[in-house]
């Protein structure tokens, strides 16, 4: 069964740019090698972080994710099975303040979000919305 894991976290002050693209890059490789789906984007101190997959995978991965000591203040704000055919890769991005909004961009990412039900995408596009103002 595919399932989906959202969540906001703050990123610890000692974070830099370098290690944050570093993040961008492992997480890519590894979700793309593991068949998990979806997308991470980080501003200002923020992640945002949609991801799908075999349950099992996607739950394992998320208590990794909620131990990593780079981040705090967790809030997982969406847990369920996905019955839509997946998303159709990884995507990673660090938005800053040069690549601020963008619309073509945004239509993008929120493509990532359309395996979710439409109570589900209408939340998760205002998360990413504001990730990118």
């Amino acid at each position: 069964m595919r399932y989906a894991i959202s969540y906001v976290s703050t990123a610890n002050l000692e974070l830099k740019d370098q290690s944050i693209s570093d993040i961008m890059t492992k997480t890519n490789e590894f979700n793309k090698s593991r068949d998990i789906t979806g997308i991470l984007l980080y501003n200002e101190r923020s992640f945002f972080q949609l991801i799908e997959g075999e349950k099992n995978i996607i739950e394992d991965l998320y208590r990794k994710i909620a131990e990593d000591s780079r981040h705090h203040d967790i809030i997982k704000f969406l847990e369920k099975p996905v019955s839509r055919l997946p998303f159709d890769g990884y995507m990673t991005d660090f938005i800053t303040d040069i690549k601020r909004f963008n619309e073509a961009k945004l239509k993008n990412y929120l493509h990532y979000i359309e395996v979710l039900n439409p109570e589900s995408q209408v939340a998760l596009k205002r998360v990413v919305e504001l990730m990118m103002v």
